[in-house]
């Protein structure tokens, strides 16, 4: 089936070996369907196939699951059976989750699926409770994915469909979700050639990634205007697809192109359809959601505490705080149509994951990301790395690792400590997090900053040199012992009549102990 509103005729076309290719009409659906074509008849498994609307060149189906001559070349009908030993996994729930970013490409030297799967069991051992793929749909190689993507079809090179199922059976087996990047910013490039059966672009443009050529901007997805119900349903059977089919957790929707202004949001439309699924499939599926400065605030406020760049950090701090607490709600920059979905599936449980916080390899991997940015540190050092860890995963947000901050497969001795640290880190989040709704307290002072929250406090050393804080002055309290709960240079760390000695540029997290008194 294929939707072509405004065709007159439309064809499948079978490429043959020797002569011309065969060519079958299609019928229209009918008033129920507008817009869609249907064959007489499903093609057999391994058929080559295209379309031809009125008569014009072939060109593939805009959902093809296959395309072996590439993605200009003829769509394949695909046998997408799995063996899979999943049964017993239900989903997670990722509002407050922890997700480590892969790239397929980059994780391993084969730059594979089945060689990022290897890695699996060490994510799994961290604690973490997802894994976030970059996108995974097929491009043209020579041009990239910025050229246009086939959002339905698995990239070759990564190992195709069946290597995808591999690698998310494996994760769940593992006790990890997969959440996965649906890059729709390039789903309608001029390239692809979607306007030959409709209007899939609105005529506005998604302007180019920061630091890349002018020209390199993309039509916008049409959802909301004239013959918009095509690209809405193309959208939500890609996902439903990708939940389905392959048995993904969860979707990463980049609101920059997702802009709606319909009665309707498209998010909410979406929303349900993930609902639907999850109640026939059941296993419980997200929607997360990012976009242009929403995820890296905190970010790049750790990485100004770092470089001594802000002047009142205790107040930026306070501001992040009403971030944090405003988990579970649609951030505060938030576009309308976001803020109106999180109202339309509040009905029928929680979908959408609004408040995200990327460590910085997590975040330049996003279509939006700046492709040069003068005031990146290119080489951030060990400690710098277990400040931001703890920093990140003590917020409350739901948070994507990277695997520059948490390397992977790599025995060298930094990266071990960092991967212990945030197994560390992860083992005291949930405690810490039962005080996520009380009000965060902030001081500032010779180089020390403290973040108290309820029963847990998290304390900074931004300087080189010791430090010898004053628990019971600078955490007001003069009842309570606090105790080291983890810190980054353990062996250098120690509470000695109420003062805390730590290292400089370290990280410690600091429990309540109301039993004793100091």
């Amino acid at each position: 089936m294929v939707w072509a509103p405004r065709a007159h005729t439309v064809e499948v076309v079978l490429p043959q070996p020797s002569g011309p290719a065969t060519r079958l009409p299609l019928r229209l659906v009918g008033a129920h369907e507008p817009g869609y074509w249907r064959a007489d008849a499903e093609l057999p498994v391994g058929t080559d196939y295209a379309f031809s609307v009125d008569g014009r060149a072939p060109v593939p189906d805009p959902c093809s699951t296959s395309l072996p001559a590439g993605i200009h070349g003829p769509s394949r009908v695909l046998d997408e059976d799995f063996t899979w030993t999943d049964d017993a996994w239900t989903g997670a729930h990722l509002s407050r989750g922890v997700l480590l970013h892969l790239d397929v490409t980059r994780a391993t030297p084969q730059g594979d699926l089945d060689a990022a799967a290897a890695l699996l069991p060490e994510a799994a051992a961290l604690g973490v409770d997802a894994v976030e793929l970059a996108p995974v749909a097929q491009f043209d190689p020579a041009l990239g994915p910025a050229a246009g993507v086939r959002l339905f079809a698995v990239h070759a090179p990564y190992g195709g469909p069946a290597a995808l199922q591999r690698f998310v059976d494996t994760a769940h087996g593992a006790g990890l979700a997969v959440v996965l990047d649906l890059p729709h910013r390039w789903a309608v490039a001029d390239g692809l050639g979607l306007h030959a059966f409709g209007p899939y672009a609105n005529g506005a443009r998604i302007g180019a990634r920061a630091g890349s050529p002018t020209d390199a901007d993309t039509p916008r997805v049409n959802l909301d205007g004239s013959g918009s119900r095509g690209p809405r349903d193309f959208l939500v059977a890609d996902a439903r697809r990708w939940l389905t089919t392959f048995h993904v957790d969860g979707l990463l929707l980049d609101l920059d192109v997702l802009v709606d202004r319909s009665a309707a949001p498209f998010l909410g439309e979406l929303a349900e359809a993930v609902q639907a699924t999850g109640a026939e499939t059941g296993r419980h599926g997200a929607l997360l959601t990012d976009g242009r400065g929403m995820s890296d605030r905190l970010t790049t406020l750790v990485r100004g505490l770092l470089d001594g760049r802000l002047s009142d950090p205790s107040g930026l701090l306070k501001q992040l705080s009403a971030d944090v607490a405003n988990v579970g709600a649609p951030p505060r920059d938030a576009p309308v149509g976001l803020r109106r979905a999180y109202r339309a599936t509040q009905r029928s449980g929680p979908v959408l994951v609004g408040e995200l916080s990327r460590l910085p390899a997590a975040a330049r991997a996003l279509p939006w990301a700046v492709d040069t940015d003068p005031d990146r540190d290119p080489d951030p050092d060990g400690d710098e790395r277990a400040i931001m860890l703890a920093v990140v995963l003590l917020a409350g947000t739901a948070v994507v690792l990277d695997t520059e901050h948490v390397p992977l497969g790599c025995p060298e001795p930094t990266s071990r400590r960092l991967r212990a640290w945030t197994r560390t880190l992860l083992t005291l989040r949930s405690a810490v997090l039962d005080d996520v709704d009380v009000d965060v307290e902030v001081t500032a002072e010779d180089d020390v900053v403290v973040v108290r929250r309820g029963r847990s406090a998290l304390l900074l050393t931004l300087a080189p040199g010791e430090h010898r804080v004053d628990l019971g002055r600078r955490l007001a309290t003069s009842s309570t012992t606090w105790r080291v709960a983890a810190a980054w240079d353990q062996e250098r760390t120690e509470v000695l009549a109420g003062r805390l000695h730590v290292p400089g540029r370290s990280a410690v997290v600091l429990r309540e102990d109301p039993t004793d008194v100091l």
